[in-house]
Order: structure tokens, then sequence, then C-alpha cells
């Protein structure tokens, strides 16, 4: 489906046009298999398989791990992430493809099935060289990369999506190392969004593509907020947990808490899939 958009980009406060991944000389090419953007995928891994003995109020997905609020509304999810170093897990292929994102969002919830509205930072190893992209998405439309926004490890990033009816949205994303912000307007856009959900999470590709989580360490969630239609404004102090685990069984790669009521951290805890 074709976009109806409008796309800038404001980097040190001149305006530029967002270009879909170009693969720019200073870092590595984006991987093909990294983002995936298939509707069935999304509903099939939020299947929660329900909280552990040992993490009682955490539920389980094969793909997603953090915080999630839902009830009518939603407008504005914002949080900042501090980008983490990366390291390949134990044993794993130097020249197998290692991945991790972390995203703030609307409709992520099955209760909204239509669209979803994600921006955030992909993450990923190849030949053990790190590399950050920052990018947004009207979900099921496909995703769209900043190739011209640069991001490395210990940055803050602050990752922003306003959407100022059901058919539009503002996608903003903010790096305070280098003060660059990237900001991209969505209008007239199909399916529409629900409101019913707002998500901060840290995403394992390996459920949906097949591609080995690498190891991220920690990534936090500061500033985490969210607003509604109504004018109602909170953090993730109600929000449920969620963690990855990569099968039916086994322990989680992924664990979440919550710091307060505007932080949460999400850790990995290792895996067999590298």
């Amino acid at each position: 489906m074709k976009f109806t958009a409008i796309l800038h980009t404001v980097l040190l406060g001149l305006t530029a046009a967002f270009s879909l991944p170009t693969e720019p000389s200073n870092k590595p090419s984006l991987p093909a298999v990294v983002r995936r953007s298939r509707f069935t995928d999304r509903l099939n891994s939020l299947s929660p398989q329900g909280p552990s003995a040992d993490s009682p109020g955490v539920s389980y997905t094969q793909n997603w791990a953090g915080a999630v609020v839902t009830a009518v509304g939603y407008r504005t999810v914002a949080a900042t992430i501090r980008v983490p170093a990366l390291r390949l897990p134990p044993g794993a292929k130097a020249d197998t493809p290692h991945a991790v994102s972390a995203w703030v969002g609307i409709d992520g919830e099955h209760a909204c099935p239509n669209a979803m509205l994600q921006v955030g930072v992909d993450m990923y190893m190849n030949h053990s060289e790190p590399a950050y992209w920052a990018w947004f998405q009207w979900y099921p439309n496909l995703s769209t990369y900043l190739t011209d926004f640069a991001i490395s490890a210990g940055d803050s990033v602050t990752m922003n999506v306003s959407a100022s009816s059901l058919s539009a949205a503002t996608f903003s994303i903010t790096n305070h190392n280098t003060g660059k912000t990237g900001i991209s307007t969505l209008a007239d856009q199909a399916p529409l969004i629900c409101g019913f959900s707002a998500e901060w999470i840290v995403e394992d590709f390996w459920d949906s593509d097949g591609v080995p989580l690498v190891d991220f360490g920690s990534i936090e969630f500061v500033e985490a907020m969210f607003s509604t239609d109504l004018g109602v404004t909170a953090g993730v102090e109600e929000a449920k947990l969620e963690g990855v685990k990569e099968g039916l069984a086994g322990d989680p790669v992924i664990e979440c808490g919550k710091l307060g009521g505007d932080a949460l951290t999400c850790s990995y805890t290792g895996g067999e899939n590298s």
C-alpha cells in the first residue's frame, strides 16, 4: 500500500527529505531480514504464554518484551533510552547477523487488529560489527529507515509518536548526543488505528524472521509516558510487563522490570537460538 505522507527530517535546524534505505557508506548495509512487516506474525507472537512461577506478574511472548497499557484513546507515547553496546552471545557465529530492536508504539496489542504505530532503533551485529538504525512505521505498511541519522552505543535517544487522529500521526526521534532530530508526519493513512494500547518494547526477531537475538546487556526506558485524547498523562506504573521466551518451554531470554512510575528496564538473559 502506498503512503500518502509528508516525509521530512529536521537535522540541526535544517529540513531534508527522508529516503528509504540506500546503504550509506559510513556503516554496514541494512540486513534485509531484520525488520519484518507481516501481519500474521504480530498476532501469533502476541499470544502470551502466561505468567511464570518465577515472575508471577509477567506474561511471555515469543518476540516482544517490555510494558503495555490498555484502555481507549491513546494518542501519544514516548520514552528515552541509552543505546546499548552489543555483544555476540557465547558460541555465536560472527558471520550470522544478530539483532534486537527498542521502540515505542500505539496499538501493538491484538485488540486492534488493523494498524500499529511504531518508532524506534533497530540494532544488529554482522561480522562482529554493530550498527544502529532509526526507523518508523505505520503498520502494516512498510517501515522507513532514517539512513542519514547517526546513532552510536551510549547515545541518549528519545522516541515519540503522536496521533492527531485515527488516520494521521507524527513520528519523531532525537539523538541528544548529536543534537539531531528526525520527524515524519503521515496523513490520510489506512488502515486506521484504534488507540487501544501504548507500548514500550524490546523486540527479538527470532520468532518472526529467524534472526538470533544479540546480547544487548540491558535497555532502560526512562521518561516513559503516554497521553490520551481526554488529556490523561501517565507513565508505566499501571502497565503490564512482558518478557520473551523463544519457545513454548525454556527460560526467558529477555526479562523486564519497572524502575518506578516512568521507567522500566529490559535485560538480556541468554538464549539457545544463536
